[in-house]
């Protein structure tokens, strides 16, 4: 286990509803059962369950190679299942994104599957200082724009980027985060009387730690951040 929310067996059941209902939904899109006006919405289902469950798999100690194997599966269903409406992203789509492209740098993701993620923003016409300074570890000829916008809740991230600072990111984390992570669908998931918890994780911390290859003892038992993921190699 690496949270202590939720035990084994709770994610064991959690995992497997999930999986459950991925079968049902793909099944039902390849039989033609889907109404077309429902595609849409099933198919973002389909992402954000298979998101969920990986993370899920991350919170309940699975190894980490197998992580890597259901985020492959993950970034495929991506083009069809994130949303970016004309009026810009909202919060929740921000992080499901944040998350893709900082688990495609903790989990080591090639550079040609790296490229699904960042096409899908692209085709989007989204332009994010925090997103380019992660994409800009994986992929070289990507450009930081310091000029660009980013939601207001993640201004430590930029913060972070510029000092370095392990000790200030720590204190951020454990006092902090997330509080500032309030508005999202999954605040409070823990407390929910449905089985709807899949771990809280700031894995955008663990990306930047990895990218910038600083020492983070300190954040070991931070239990936001994702410290074996960072170090799992």
């Amino acid at each position: 286990m690496r949270t202590n929310f939720k035990n084994s067996t709770y994610f064991e059941n959690y995992i497997t509803l999930n999986n459950e209902d991925i079968e049902f939904y793909e099944h039902r899109l390849q039989s033609g059962a889907t109404k077309e006006d429902r595609i849409p919405a099933v198919n973002r289902q389909i992402f954000t369950t298979s998101l969920h469950t990986t993370i899920a798999k991350y919170s309940a100690g699975y190894p980490i190679p197998e992580i890597q194997v259901d985020f492959l599966k993950v970034i495929d269903r991506l083009k069809t299942g994130w949303q970016s409406g004309t009026s810009g992203i909202k919060f929740d789509d921000y992080i499901l994104m944040l998350w893709m492209l900082s688990l495609g740098v903790l989990l080591d993701t090639d550079e040609e599957n790296y490229k699904k993620i960042t096409a899908v923003l692209d085709e989007n016409n989204h332009k994010d200082y925090i997103y380019d300074i992660i994409i800009a570890s994986k992929l070289s000829g990507r450009a930081t724009d310091s000029l660009l916008t980013y939601p207001k809740e993640f201004g430590f991230l930029k913060d972070f980027y510029e000092t370095r600072d392990v000790n200030e990111l720590k204190n951020y984390l454990d006092t902090k985060w997330y509080k500032k992570m309030k508005s999202t669908y999954w605040f409070d998931n823990d407390k929910n009387k449905n089985e709807v918890f899949f771990g809280y994780w700031s894995f955008e911390s663990g990306a930047l730690v990895k990218i910038f290859g600083l020492d983070d003892t300190v954040l070991k038992q931070q239990q936001y951040y994702p410290y074996d993921l960072v170090h799992w190699k």
